[in-house]
């Protein structure tokens, strides 16, 4: 056991298996090669390849950048070889982006100093004349072996203290505990090179847990994993006693309980951890599981806990960050509060003194006119707001002013989405002190989406009601219903076409079937259909149920207006429903105009609004509109404006429950004379009932 950086760390792992090295042999000469091979891997353990020439030697390594399974560690290769000569392959090799650090041994033939020169100049590691001694030629392969090996430690554990140094001030630099988690985490793999890391912060002192688990392919959720209680496993041990430790063989160790450390479905092979201290007191820790490359050694572990000392002082930093934060904003509240209820609150609001001028404004409403309340001030109220040269006939503000007391209105008009807007304006005045001068606070409230759902409640109360009603008397209707037409039906079999009764039959016949007509109106709005949700272009079902009523339109001498983006997102719909929805409104424009003397219009609109994620329909007619009474009971089933026999007053009903199972609305805007307007939206993502 050992210290670091005031943190206790200890060891739990078995003798660690070295990876065997691999060397390739490049001779023209089989005897040579396989003798070579053979005494290297019977007296060594090296891993062997062999190939007889300089090409095949290109392409075998060449082969090993594309396979991250294979490494060459040391070539051993002839000098003299046909077609390509082992300086040759040496050159390639140094001027190769991947291999050019691959140890070379030349052999050679030559006794004399000029090709050993060459070889070396060349960028030869070592060379060996032939014909060599064996072992002399194994003492020299494994200097070189292991020379390379301490070169690669060093550079991992340079590359680990950089990276260690770069987790230190990103950390150090962040005053936020959940950013510093998250960096730290995210650097335990740029260190260590582990499948998973983790953080974790204590709760009420009795509990670990995680607050960030990163995988090799981003952070993972936390939510899942239970919490681990002091004290219990390696985790709650290493919290507990302060100690940083690894095990490179969990579950050889006593303290490791698989049910309390092992993230859930996660199968752990080696662990690391070290305990994050804070003003010698333990706040958490940070642990780090399967290391990729093999084991972790005991640099690892006093990189990890050096890591770990690096987090506890930013989390203390950050603490103390976030107290002096907390400080200054005692004081400023203090001073703000005024203002930061104001402009806290979602409606717009003003204040005005005698002549109209703005004393103040909230964020609220100068967000409204895309600029900051410090560029209103002094300017005059009426003239910036709604480009007025006189206050507005509406406001009542000057009683306000004048009489110093509070007073309320309500401003109507219709939206670019030609939907109704209503807001309600209250005027409070200030008092004051100065009797010539008079102010008051002016509050805007947007009732229009209050009304709305109002009306829809009301609407959905009436369509549930109407809805079971209809279903039972349908029900009872139908069973007598179906005896009525099928002895009419009989009779008239019976009774021929000459027979003075035969007409009354003939009218209890076609009764029947207009009443089997209604019951199955009935039974299709009080049935929950199941739809069959597609994706879709608005636009194609819509030119789709024009080219069904073609002919009723021409017929009717109507002229079909068609605005329709070409831009809309496709939505998720039920398109046969849809249909029959675009069906009953175009119908009912139909009859709308049809009594107009000349000019029947009948627009359709199509727009996307991004703001609200929804894609917006208006189906416009010039027709007779409707007064504010029939509005009320327009969507209620079998009420109807048409003329008697020619609705059954459950067309909008019908339409008005699949646009809602659509998750979508319909509204409507008439008035007598001024014709009528249906609006629909449908969500962009097809958020509709599941089970419409």
């Amino acid at each position: 056991m050992s210290k670091q950086n005031g943190v206790r760390t200890a060891v739990s792992t078995p003798p660690i298996t070295e990876k065997r090295s691999h060397i390739l042999i490049v001779d023209d000469e089989p005897e040579i090669a396989e003798s070579l091979a053979d005494f290297l891997m019977k007296k060594a353990d090296f891993i062997v390849s062999a190939v007889p020439d300089g090409q095949e030697a290109i392409d075998f390594l060449q082969a090993t950048v594309a396979d991250d399974t294979t490494e060459i560690d040391l070539v051993l290769l002839d000098m003299r070889m046909p077609n390509l000569s082992g300086l040759d392959v040496l050159n390639w090799i140094r001027d190769h982006e991947t291999l050019r650090y691959t140890r070379v041994v030349l052999l050679t033939a030559a006794a004399g100093s000029s090709e050993k020169v060459e070889a070396l100049t060349a960028g030869a590691d070592d060379y060996i004349t032939k014909p060599y001694r064996p072992q002399e030629l194994l003492a020299r392969v494994n200097t070189i072996l292991r020379t390379q090996q301490l070169e690669k430690q060093l550079q991992r554990q340079s590359q680990q203290l950089a990276a260690l140094n770069r987790i230190g001030q990103t950390v150090a630099a962040t005053l936020e505990i959940t950013e510093v988690l998250a960096a730290a985490v995210e650097g335990v793999d740029q260190l260590l090179g582990v499948e998973l890391s983790g953080a974790l912060m204590v709760e009420s002192g009795t509990h670990l847990r995680y607050q960030n688990l990163h995988g090799q392919n981003g952070p993972l959720p936390v939510t899942a994993v239970p919490t681990i209680p002091v004290g219990e496993g390696i985790f709650g041990t290493v919290f507990q006693e302060q100690t940083a430790v690894m095990l490179n063989y969990p579950r050889a160790d006593g303290r490791f309980n698989p049910d309390v450390d092992a993230p859930p479905n996660f199968d752990v092979n080696t662990l690391i951890a070290a305990p994050l201290v804070v003003r010698g007191r333990p706040v958490g820790l940070i642990n780090a599981f399967n290391k990729t490359d093999g084991r972790f050694s005991e640099v690892d572990l006093d990189l990890f806990a050096s890591l770990a000392s690096s987090i506890s002082e930013a989390i203390e930093n950050a603490w103390l960050f976030t107290r002096i934060r907390q400080r200054q904003q005692e004081m400023l509240e203090s001073r703000n509060t005024l203002q930061a209820l104001i402009d806290g609150i979602p409606h717009p609001i003003y204040t005005i003194n005698d002549d109209w001028r703005l004393i103040g404004i909230n964020k609220s409403k100068a967000d409204e006119l895309d600029t900051v309340p410090e560029h209103l001030v002094n300017k005059i109220c009426y003239q910036t707001f709604f480009n007025r040269s006189q206050p507005c006939e509406h406001c009542l503000a000057a009683k306000t002013l004048a009489h110093k007391q509070a007073e309320r209105w309500t401003i109507n008009w219709k939206g670019d989405d030609h939907l109704p807007r209503e807001w309600d304006v209250n005027a409070y005045p200030i008092p004051s002190k100065q009797a010539s001068s008079a102010r008051a606070v002016i509050l805007w409230q947007d009732r229009t989406e209050e009304r709305r759902l109002e009306g829809s409640l009301l609407q959905a109360g009436k369509l549930a009601a109407i809805g079971q009603l209809a279903a039972g008397v349908a029900h009872e209707i139908n069973n007598p219903l179906t005896a009525i037409n099928a002895n009419a039906e009989m009779l008239k079999m019976f009774i021929p076409p000459e027979d003075e009764n035969y007409e009354a039959v003939d009218l209890i016949a076609r009764a029947g079937d207009r009443a089997t007509k209604v019951v199955r109106g009935l039974l299709d709005f009080a049935r929950q259909e199941h739809y069959n949700l597609t994706e879709g272009d608005v636009n194609l079902s819509i030119r789709q149920t024009l080219d069904l009523v073609r002919y009723q339109l021409t017929t009717a001498d109507a002229e079909v207006i068609q605005n329709m983006a070409e831009d809309l997102p496709l939505i998720v719909a039920s398109w046969e429903h849809l249909k029959s929805v675009w069906l009953n409104l175009l119908v009912n424009a139909r009859d709308a105009v049809h009594q107009l003397p000349h000019q029947r219009q009948i627009s359709i609109t199509t727009r996307a609004d991004s703001e609200h994620d929804h894609v917006q329909i208006i189906v416009q007619d010039n027709g007779k509109g409707m007064s504010e009474a029939e509005l009320v009971h327009i969507f209620e089933p079998f009420y109807t404006t048409k003329d008697p026999g020619k609705g059954t007053g459950l067309g909008l009903a019908t339409s008005h429950r699949i646009i809602e199972q659509h998750g979508g609305e319909i509204n409507v805007v008439s008035a007598p004379d001024e014709g009528t307007t249906f609006i629909i939206r449908l969500p962009f993502n097809g958020n509709g009932k599941s089970n419409a």
